[in-house]
């Protein structure tokens, strides 16, 4: 287990801040990095994590109810749920994508398992998995192999949608700055209630953002 980084392992910068040795900084956007507050991650990427863990079991049921035929199925004669019936067409890239994630999940835990000396999940299912990464979050995240996790979760969540989108459209939240960079360019995405900031990436969970706007709205009254 490594000791925790002064900065993100993902290399995430603050929007708008900038390192003394910047060159340009009415080009570059930010070049300061954030800090490691979780582990080896910013406060952002353990958010984004934390959901992306909780959504996963989600996210494979809701491939799983998209595997039927139609367009882009499989004539392989795949069996769908395990019916005992005639095979039935399925969409490989759909059926692929959710094993990959049942794979990623069950791969993960058996590497954290091992690596920090607990007993792991009882069976392999996306449910008890990703619980199991729930409980010892904070753990992981110090691990050396956190950012990796972190990437591959992401590229299979974000295949995962391109695939069967389930996300309602985004929605804007008009005339709030953001708290970390004051840009007004905060989003809440579809299926999500954090509020996110489209100009640093900053999160904020529904109750941070409801004191945030309590904040604004006395100091709107005292001037």
């Amino acid at each position: 287990m490594s000791e925790k980084t002064a900065d993100c392992v993902r290399g995430c910068n603050l929007y708008s801040q900038h390192l003394t040795d910047c060159e340009d900084r009415e080009i570059c956007k930010g070049c300061l990095p954030r800090r490691a507050d979780h582990g080896g991650l910013c406060h952002t990427c353990h958010r984004r994590l934390e959901l992306m863990l909780h959504d996963a079991p989600t996210v494979v049921n809701w491939l799983t109810g998209n595997l039927a035929t139609g367009q882009g199925a499989s004539t392989d004669g795949e069996h769908v749920s395990g019916s005992k019936d005639l095979p039935l067409p399925i969409k490989a890239s759909i059926y692929d994508e959710r094993q990959a994630i049942c794979d990623a999940l069950a791969a993960w835990a058996d590497d954290v398992a091992e690596t920090l000396g607990v007993t792991g999940p009882l069976a392999h299912t996306p449910e008890q998995d990703s619980r199991f990464l729930l409980t010892w979050l904070t753990s992981i995240e110090r691990l050396d192999p956190i950012a990796d996790w972190w990437e591959e979760l992401a590229e299979h969540t974000s295949a995962a949608h391109a695939l069967a989108p389930w996300r309602p459209a985004m929605r804007r939240v008009p005339g709030v700055p953001c708290p970390r960079c004051s840009e007004t360019n905060l989003r809440i995405y579809g299926g999500e209630s954090d509020v996110s900031c489209g100009s640093c990436s900053g999160m904020m969970r529904e109750d941070e953002f409801e004191l945030w706007q309590k904040v604004l709205k006395a100091e709107a009254a005292i001037a």
